[in-house]
Order: C-alpha cells, then sequence, then structure tokens
C-alpha cells in the first residue's frame, strides 16, 4: 500500500461505525539502515477525524506557533480528531482502514 492510499482512507471502528478519513499519517525513523537514506521509516500511527490540514501543517502539535487566528481555528478543529495507534489498526482493504477497537477507545492527538 501506497502512503497516498492511506491518506485517502476511511477509518471505521471494530463495531463498524465511521471515525472519518485518515488525514495524516504518523511516522518514526528508526527501522533498519538503509543505504544512502539512514534509518527506514515505520507507521507510527494515523490522525483521523474530520478535518487534517491542521494535522498536515503541524497546527496540531503544541511548539508550532503562527498566527494566533489560525492557531485558535485549528486546534478547535482538531479537537474532534482521533489518534489511531499502528497497533489499532486490524485490517486495511478496499480503501477502508478497519481498527480493532471502538471509537470512543481512541484518543486525541498526541502533542
Amino acid at each position: 500500500m501506497r502512503l497516498s492510499e492511506l491518506i485517502a482512507a476511511t477509518v471505521v471502528d471494530v463495531d463498524g461505525q465511521s471515525v472519518g478519513g485518515v488525514g495524516d499519517v504518523r511516522l518514526v525513523q528508526d527501522g533498519p539502515y538503509q543505504e544512502a537514506f539512514g534509518a527506514a521509516l515505520r507507521v507510527e500511527g494515523l490522525v483521523a477525524g474530520r478535518h487534517g490540514l491542521a494535522a498536515r501543517l503541524g497546527y496540531d502539535r503544541g511548539d508550532v506557533k503562527g498566527p494566533w487566528l489560525l492557531r485558535t481555528v485549528f486546534r478547535r478543529s482538531e479537537a474532534r480528531a482521533r489518534y489511531v495507534a499502528w497497533e489499532q489498526v486490524a485490517d486495511i482493504r478496499d480503501g477502508v482502514v478497519h481498527l480493532s477497537v471502538r471509537a470512543d477507545a481512541l484518543r486525541g492527538i498526541p502533542r
């Protein structure tokens, strides 16, 4: 699966309830060493919900500064987004990410 396909995927919980779309993918560079690249990237988690623009621009992180109006609007819209740890993903098929947990077990976006 390509990262671009994952970003466009819909997320549903174990009961089939929609969590929203994948707005961002969190990667960690701690995999095996790749020649001329360094440590390989692995997926740590997904940001799911209706809004993903703020996460892609970095406004969901506490250390990002910017115009106060944008910061305020983005933080409020991202308050509804949920973080899905990669371990909570049960299956990915046909453009849908199926979770192994209920939607109410998901936490907010870590800062």
